[in-house]
């Protein structure tokens, strides 16, 4: 059974999600932001084997904890391949710019959009989902309707676009292609409570607000 344990960490509340398998105790760590105590806590309470460190963007409040986690895990981590730098670098992932203090790491694999993910038993896609940052992803699985989808949609909101790497204009083709997405499935955000795709394609005024100010072009993909 798929169970998914999320932990609001760090000053800005970012949530990292364990995603583990309560049969065989195998578990992916989606976006360990900080508090690597806590989260290996968890980890260890749990009796969990990590296989992979999954992040949906490399914001600094996604990233805090990921250098501890991965050396006590042994993971790989994986991220899309625009923000495979950004792990290492401050001016890249914010933490210059708002003052954390995060140790550097680097990442194993990159992701494109489209590829899948075998993990848990399972198959995963990921969506490549930019505006946020250049290489936001959601992890999905339809088989059982959850995904990962980081700081793109939120409950009655969206991530911002105002900071460096963001693009209102690609958030809105990203959100024009994230309500295609099957509407039973749970999505666990980077703030705040999960939701479904169709809830927010029905009632989240922000989406609506961006796909009104910028229609879709001729070129989009």
């Amino acid at each position: 059974m798929i169970e998914v344990e999320t932990l609001a960490v760090g000053p800005l509340e970012a949530n990292c999600h364990i995603c583990f398998d309560s049969e065989t105790n195998d578990a992916i760590v989606v976006d360990p932001g900080d508090d690597a105590d806590r989260i290996m806590g968890f980890v260890r309470e749990r009796g969990l084997k990590v296989g992979g460190i999954w992040l949906t963007h490399a914001h600094f409040d996604h990233i805090g904890a990921l250098a501890a986690v991965k050396r006590e895990t042994g993971a790989p981590v994986s991220i899309h391949e625009y923000e495979r730098k950004w792990t290492q670098d401050g001016m890249l992932n914010g933490s210059d710019l708002f003052g954390f203090d995060i140790e550097p790491c680097p990442v194993d694999r990159v992701w494109s959009d489209g590829m899948t993910e075998r993990a848990l038993g399972l198959f995963w896609r990921v969506h490549h989902f930019p505006g946020h940052s250049p290489g936001s992803v959601a992890i999905v699985c339809e088989k059982e309707q959850l995904a990962f989808s980081g700081d793109l949609v939120f409950s009655g909101s969206v991530g911002r676009t105002d900071l460096p790497g963001g693009d209102p204009e690609r958030m809105a083709a990203s959100l024009r292609r994230f309500v295609e997405l099957p509407e039973h499935i749970r999505c666990h955000v980077g703030h705040g409570p999960s939701t479904l795709v169709g809830v927010e394609s029905v009632t989240n005024f922000v989406i609506r607000e961006f796909l009104e100010t910028f229609p879709a072009k001729e070129d989009e993909e």
